[in-house]
């Protein structure tokens, strides 16, 4: 009886431990340091990659309903081997011939502006850094939730937090460390399915209580792009007005880049 107790007991632990999740003895960090790895590998053959960009934005009524208020399509090209956004429509209409020409205007002064970037040494920055798995290595605490499926994929689930004792170096980590993050993160491919980027400091445009959220796909079995993102924003001006809004951006027509989506202007003689 004694000895039946006991393999019983044994069979139990053995279907325990059996049962016990294999992220259990994972590591936050070590998939962080994996997704970096990803994003590299991933860097050449995303920007390959020209789309159409689907904006519809929204402001919320009394009751707190949203209401559309102003859509727009882009073709995202590349001028000058950098990404450049080329507005085709708004609120639904194409974009007559006095507003097609502003556009070619707008898109050569900005060719000119890169290659005189280029040729003074300068470097192009974002202009809201949400940083990257990189940072989140160094600026954050990161702690494994477990396991979701997303869209039929295995994802990990991670939180970054920002560090409570780092005091940031620079104007960069200040807006960085604004942020708290949540990412799914393909088991297969070690690539984000999805980020929930969630605004908890108050030193970036975009106020508390702010997420963007990104969601990506791997395209043609080759890059993973951006495919929708959601951003709900609370903006301050003045430490007064705090307009509430949503904007919700769908990207297609995904196309690797050839001499009609890479524009190259010549230089002025």
């Amino acid at each position: 009886m004694v000895v039946s107790f006991v393999r019983c007991f044994v069979m139990r632990l053995l279907l325990l431990f059996a049962a016990v999740p294999l992220w259990a003895a994972d590591d936050a960090n070590q998939i962080l340091k994996r997704l970096v790895e990803a994003q590299n590998r991933n860097w050449e053959q995303a920007r390959q990659y020209a789309y159409t960009e689907e904006l519809t934005n929204y402001g919320f009524d009394k009751k707190g309903q949203p209401v559309q208020n102003y859509a727009a399509v882009w073709d995202v090209i590349f001028v000058e081997g950098l990404e450049y956004k080329k507005l085709i429509s708004q609120d639904g209409k194409p974009l007559d011939a006095k507003s097609q020409a502003k556009e070619e205007k707008k898109m050569q002064q900005t060719a000119e502006e890169r290659r005189k970037q280029r040729r003074g040494g300068g470097v192009f920055h974002p202009t809201a850094a949400r940083g990257g798995a990189a940072d989140f290595l160094a600026l954050f605490d990161n702690r494994l939730l477990g396991e979701e499926e997303i869209r039929g994929r295995k994802a990990w689930v991670v939180e970054s937090t920002p560090q409570a004792g780092h005091v940031p170096a620079n104007q960069r980590e200040k807006e960085v460390m604004c942020w708290r993050h949540k990412y799914w993160i393909d088991e297969a491919e070690n690539f984000t399915l999805k980020t929930e980027d969630t605004v908890i400091g108050d030193h970036i445009f975009m106020k508390p209580g702010s997420v963007v959220t990104d969601e990506f796909e791997k395209i043609n079995d080759d890059a993973w792009l951006r495919v929708r993102s959601s951003n709900y924003f609370h903006f301050q001006f003045a430490k007064v007005i705090k307009p509430t809004g949503r904007s919700d951006y769908q990207d297609s027509k995904f196309r690797k880049f050839d001499v009609q989506s890479t524009i190259t202007m010549d230089p002025a003689k």
